[in-house]
């Protein structure tokens, strides 16, 4: 749970060889980021939802094919709204 208006922060650590992979982060709306910190703020509940990251890299053997290497997570950020109510008489 992420309070309305604060800031979200999430990183995702990894080890990879060859060295850097590539951090793709997906946010509700199908919105795109790159980096291995995903960093919003001033959140609102508009952006509630599921969110995708994901870690690939790819590498050539000597004398061998291409391949990638990837992993990935899906998580959901639920975003609320804190009230205070003040009642006076």
């Amino acid at each position: 749970m992420v309070t309305r208006g604060s800031t979200l922060i999430i990183t995702c650590n990894s080890t990879s060889n060859p060295s850097p992979p590539t951090y793709t982060w997906t946010l509700p709306g199908s919105t795109i980021r790159t980096g291995a910190s995903l960093n919003i703020t001033d959140i609102q509940p508009s952006r509630s939802g599921q969110y995708r990251l994901l870690v690939w890299n790819s590498m050539t053997p000597s004398g061998g094919t291409s391949r990638n290497g990837t992993n990935d997570v899906i998580f959901t950020v639920d975003v609320h709204c804190m009230y205070s109510i003040i009642y006076t008489r």
